[in-house]
């Protein structure tokens, strides 16, 4: 007996939906934008820009536009894999995205892949363990089920992502070009067991660039046209509308495409929250809707989530970092004071040290016939200079100095012991 289908029943439900992402540079930039209250100046680009439809119970939704149009990510916020920006997006029931790769690890095999992702979508051990052979099975991957993924083609991960979600008991499917790749006789299969799908009640959001699959699939069509929905409606007459738009397009030199192109992108850049509420205006004015401005700005699909960091947070992040860069210093400073006590004398030796000696030379604090220039902090070979007095003999001066006649001799390259009133002389002092 065939299950009655609510065909009323809403299983989708977008309201002004807004995707924004930040175009960061630099990595202080990617930085700043974590910190919205720091994050002026960085650019953005808005991917989808206030979005709204309806989705119901055993509807098939085909999904079109060219690449950029922000197809994926709008998807992807119906699968709560990413939050809106502003608007609200609600699903009621669970969901299982088919895309290529969508969810599966590369590095593990097939087979751990499918339970992976199956207990991923809320299936037991007991139901995995069932239907694991039937899932193999319907993949066509062979002995290729316990070979790792990374070693998969495109379409051999399709058929594998597409076959885990074809046992899946969600209530909402997204096919996001999953069918585009592999071989025509699974691509039937798929779009045979799609039908299945629609027929069990589930809605279906099928993505793809093959205007027949879209034909065949569905019977309503959004076209995504640079993050807003350009039209909505009946198969039959959105498809004849996207093909002729496209055929124009294809018709333009390459500079007017990446003209036309450039245009919607910049438009997609400078677009604002204030820019939606006018559009949204306008749109209740030709509508005939009884709107003001200041309805549609208290409007809860028209504001900022709660992004912003109050002002009591911002306190305690300044307080941290101050901390953190005060422990810095301090640690710095402790370092350099353990140095200092390791060596007293590493101050005056590393600073000036030939000044203090000269200074302490002519106050007479220092003998300069026995002290060194500079502090003996190893058993390196030091000197000293004397002035020879006169009538003055090496003999006397090494008496006088306690050092051997040899030692002066050697260090002041003589060859005689004769020397010479005003004559400067090396003495080497060995410690």
């Amino acid at each position: 007996m065939a299950t009655e289908i609510d065909n009323n029943k809403i299983t989708v439900s977008a309201k002004y939906v807004t995707k924004q992402y930040d175009l960061a540079e630099k990595q202080s930039d990617k930085v700043k934008s974590i910190f919205k209250f720091w994050s002026k100046g960085i650019p953005h680009f808005w991917s989808v820009k206030g979005v709204s439809f309806e989705a119901h119970a055993g509807e098939t939704i085909g999904i079109i536009g060219t690449n950029g149009s922000g197809k994926s990510t709008l998807l992807e916020m119906v699968a709560g894999l990413i939050p809106p920006t502003t608007g609200e997006m609600k699903t009621y029931g669970t969901t299982s995205m088919i895309a290529i790769g969508s969810g599966l690890r590369p590095r593990l095999t097939g087979r751990a892949n499918i339970r992976l992702k199956s207990l991923m979508q809320g299936m037991t051990e007991k139901e995995i363990d069932e239907k694991m052979d039937d899932i193999i099975e319907f993949s066509e991957l062979g002995d290729f089920i316990d070979q790792p993924v990374k070693s998969y083609s495109s379409g051999m991960r399709s058929k594998l992502g597409f076959a885990i979600s074809v046992y899946s008991d969600a209530d909402i499917i997204i096919i996001d070009e999953a069918l585009s790749v592999g071989d025509p006789t699974f691509t039937e299969k798929s779009m045979e067991r799609t039908q299945r799908f629609k027929e069990e009640g589930k809605t279906i959001f099928f993505v793809s660039h093959s205007a027949g699959q879209v034909k065949k699939m569905a019977e309503r069509v959004i076209w995504m046209h640079y993050g807003q929905i350009r039209m909505d409606g009946p198969a039959d007459e959105v498809l004849p509308m996207y093909n002729a738009f496209l055929k124009r397009f294809n018709q333009l030199s390459d500079s007017e495409r990446l003209a036309y192109q450039k245009r919607y992108k910049d438009a997609q850049k400078a677009f604002s929250l204030k820019k939606l509420i006018t559009r949204e205006r306008n749109r209740n004015f030709l509508l005939d809707i009884n709107a003001d401005d200041h309805e549609l700005k208290e409007n809860i699909y028209f504001k900022e989530p709660d992004e912003r960091m109050s002002w009591f947070t911002r306190i305690i992040l300044i307080v941290i970092g101050a901390f953190v860069l005060l422990q810095m210093d301090m640690s710095i400073l402790d370092l350099t004071s353990k140095q200092v006590m390791a060596n007293p004398t590493s101050l005056i030796t590393n600073y000036a040290p030939s000044k203090l000696q000269e200074l302490d030379i002519k106050m007479g604090r220092i003998n300069v016939a026995n002290k060194p220039d500079k502090p003996a902090i190893t058993a390196k070979k030091t000197v000293n200079q004397y002035k020879v007095g006169s009538n003055e003999t090496l003999a006397q001066i090494s008496k006088k100095v306690n050092i051997s006649i040899d030692a002066i001799m050697g260090a002041n390259h003589m060859q005689t012991d004769e020397v010479s009133p005003g004559q400067i002389l090396i003495l080497p002092v060995e410690r």
